[in-house]
């Protein structure tokens, strides 16, 4: 669930700056709510299935979650799920099954032995249901939106609509990435009552206080990887003896050194075979459990600031550095877990609600129907 508010912030991030990216010269919507996001509830997914845009499809203690966020969410997972297939196929030689020719998702295919379609509708739904569990737990604490925030979340809104030159261009770029500006709206607010909600987990009167422990870490490290990153199959013996070599040569760089955590930074953003390096360059925040188990007692077993020998694991040979924790990022996990935690006991306690028109829909059918209606617009555009 952690990963699922990330994943959920990130996408708010993403769909803040890409509001106002389109071409506006020729818009092909009309935002009346005809065409547009207006009061009839279409968007650019009214076109690939029968669903009204504004009705609930899921619903927890009485918290509902329209068709339009829940179908945005089924394009990102989808898009994401899709993506990270063809990395590790390009990268690792993984997952080859489960993608065509063209690098499309195979949506008859098993992943781990789930089907794909399953894993997508189940990703979608959690990160669906996180607005309505957030603002649930949120109320639960007596935490609202402040007049600041509000105000905040006005002048947002204000600047998109001047940036998409008008309010219905602005619409129409809501329109065009399927969302409503009610739900849009929704996931910006949201922001802001996790920002609350992580400030009442750092007080410790708050009953989802959570003070670090041991087992809480924010770690670096350096990878010098033992298996082939495109076939995924071990490396010759030779040249796994040449990595080790090179990781005790760079133990004794970062024991000699006069600062050793500048020379480690250093030496990992050259020589890491990390292929996480590039979206966590700042380190991981992890807690026991989360990594494999070398990892885990070398990392854990540092203190901060400290850095470990050569550790040796299924991925390679490891020098890990142990760092600070931060206290923003440990109160932001809070939270996760918090949701992750609330949003099973309130599906347990008062079940899920969802309606025929959520079990209805195909989501590779829809997936591949968005794809080729999204290629049509770009030849559209570019003509």
């Amino acid at each position: 669930m952690k990963r699922i508010f990330s994943s959920l912030l990130a996408s708010i991030l993403v769909l803040t700056l890409c509001v106002g990216c389109g071409n506006n010269d020729d818009q092909t919507g009309d935002a009346n709510g005809q065409d547009g996001t207006g009061e009839g509830g279409s968007s650019i997914f009214t076109t690939l299935t029968d669903l009204d845009m504004n009705e609930t499809v899921l619903e927890v203690d009485g918290n509902g979650i329209p068709a339009d966020l829940y179908l945005y969410w089924v394009m990102n997972k989808s898009y994401e799920l899709e993506y990270q297939l063809n990395m590790f196929k390009l990268s690792y030689g993984m997952y080859g099954e489960n993608v065509d020719e063209e690098g499309r998702i195979k949506w008859d295919q098993t992943l781990d032995g789930d089907p794909v379609a399953d894993i997508v509708r189940q990703n979608a739904e959690n990160n669906a249901l996180s607005y309505a569990l957030l603002e649930n737990v949120a109320k639960a604490h007596d935490i609202e939106l402040t007049a600041e925030d509000q105000a905040a979340i006005d002048e947002l809104l204000a600047q998109q609509a001047e940036q998409s030159g008008g309010e219905e261009a602005f619409e129409q770029s809501l329109y065009e990435m399927g969302i409503s500006k009610e739900s849009h709206t929704r996931m910006v607010a949201s922001q802001y009552l996790y920002q609350h909600l992580a400030e009442l987990a750092g007080d410790p009167a708050s009953d989802i206080y959570q003070a670090p422990s041991d087992d809480d870490a924010y770690v670096d490290h350096i990878l010098l990887a033992t298996k082939d990153t495109t076939t995924n199959e071990p490396l010759p013996e030779e040249e796994a003896a040449a990595k080790k070599a090179q990781a005790e040569d760079f133990l004794a760089q970062l024991r000699a050194a006069e600062d050793p955590i500048a020379l480690f930074d250093d030496l990992m953003n050259e020589h890491s075979e990390d292929s996480g390096l590039a979206t966590n360059p700042d380190g991981y925040t992890t807690a026991k459990g989360e990594m494999v188990a070398p990892f885990e007692e070398a990392a854990l077993a540092l203190k901060a600031g400290e850095i470990s020998e050569v550790v040796e694991s299924d991925f390679g040979y490891h020098i890990i550095l142990r760092l600070p924790l931060d206290p923003d990022d440990f109160r932001d996990d809070c939270v996760g877990s918090l949701m992750e935690k609330r949003i099973d006991q309130e599906i347990e306690r008062l079940g899920l609600e969802k309606t025929a028109a959520f079990d209805k829909l195909n989501v590779g059918d829809f997936w591949d129907k968005l794809q080729s209606l999204q290629y049509a617009v770009q030849i559209e555009m570019a003509s």
